[in-house]
């Protein structure tokens, strides 16, 4: 029953164009359903597959599984069966009429700006002082700044101002943990009036988003501090481990992690959460939801609604202080 699933594979990976996590979840999600088919049922061919094994076995995992994650798998075998049917595998899609569970839309966690900008402006000392380092005075910029890690202890810093600079362009470009890590030098444009990165983003889609003037500074005061240590990156990447390596995503998280408890700072945040603080920043500070799906590599404009919700506290907030009838 599963000799369809390498043309499932190319189908969603090449006409679909969807990203590598997508595509890794939902084959994951169809086999598991197969391996349901084999032990649990006496079905024998993918065309004698109904609507009632299909429920088995959400059924069966329903109780195990929050409802995004049901929502998800059940997506993936419409998916699957909506190909089949396509390709005139099966005659009939027993998967037409299941309807996706209704989820309720958290809002995601956030830092405000005031919050940002103390995390931004206090990492790196914190950092510093937790490792037992001295403080680096005037970085960045600082054009000399290869002149004070010519000592051996130099490699030490490494990790401080690794991590800055990966906290600096998580908030101040909005960008994805896959696409972060992925981003290499010839991909940045830091010239004065143009000061850009080219992403490859989700679904092979590319865009162009900004970066800050502190973002570009320490993007240069890194690339001064990785030639001073003589440490190379390999293929190219700005955000790399000691070995000059591509930096893994749970590297990443584990940092963004750490940052809010040396910062003082206990809210539950992820690379994600600093993506989302980004796009509620610059919404709250008069950006339109266009740009900012554009900044954020969104295909759907409904996407980036939701951030409207989390600026529903500050309307009220306004209209409390500013309405003649609010009883403020």
């Amino acid at each position: 029953m599963e000799d369809f699933l390498k043309d499932f594979k190319d189908n969603i990976g090449l006409e679909k164009n969807s990203s590598y996590n997508t595509l890794t979840a939902y084959l994951a999600d169809v086999r598991a359903f197969m391996k349901y088919l084999r032990e649990e049922t006496s079905v024998d061919s993918i065309g004698d597959v109904t609507e009632f094994e299909i429920k088995g076995y959400l059924s069966k995992i329903y109780g195990n599984l929050k409802k995004t994650s049901i929502a998800r798998k059940i997506e993936s075998i419409k998916s699957y069966f909506n190909f089949l049917e396509k390709k005139h595998i099966i005659k009939q899609n027993p998967a037409f009429l299941l309807d996706l569970p209704k989820t309720e839309k958290k809002l995601p966690f956030f830092l405000t700006a005031k919050e940002a900008d103390f995390l931004l402006n206090n990492y790196l000392d914190l950092k510093l002082k937790k490792d037992k380092l001295e403080t680096i005075k005037g970085y960045p910029p600082n054009s000399h700044i290869s002149d004070r890690f010519e000592a051996p202890e130099a490699t030490k810093y490494f990790e401080a101002l690794r991590n800055d600079l990966i906290l600096e362009f998580l908030y101040g470009s909005g960008l994805r943990v896959s696409e972060l890590v992925s981003v290499k030098t010839s991909d940045i444009e830091i010239e004065k009036e143009s000061r850009y990165v080219k992403i490859f983003g989700k679904g092979s889609k590319h865009r162009i988003v900004p970066i800050t003037d502190i973002t570009a500074e320490k993007i240069e005061a890194w690339k001064r501090y990785l030639a001073a240590v003589g440490l190379t990156a390999k293929e190219g990447y700005i955000i790399i481990n000691k070995k000059g390596e591509m930096l893994n995503r749970r590297t990443v998280h584990r940092i963004v992690k750490e940052s809010m408890l040396i910062t003082g700072q206990f809210k539950n945040i992820s690379p994600h959460g600093l993506r989302h603080s980004f796009a509620t920043n610059l919404l709250d500070n008069g950006a339109d939801l266009r740009s900012i799906q554009d900044m954020l590599g969104h295909s759907n404009l409904s996407t980036t609604e939701k951030y409207t919700h989390l600026s529903i506290k500050k309307l009220i907030d306004v209209y409390n202080k500013a309405h003649p009838l609010s009883g403020k």
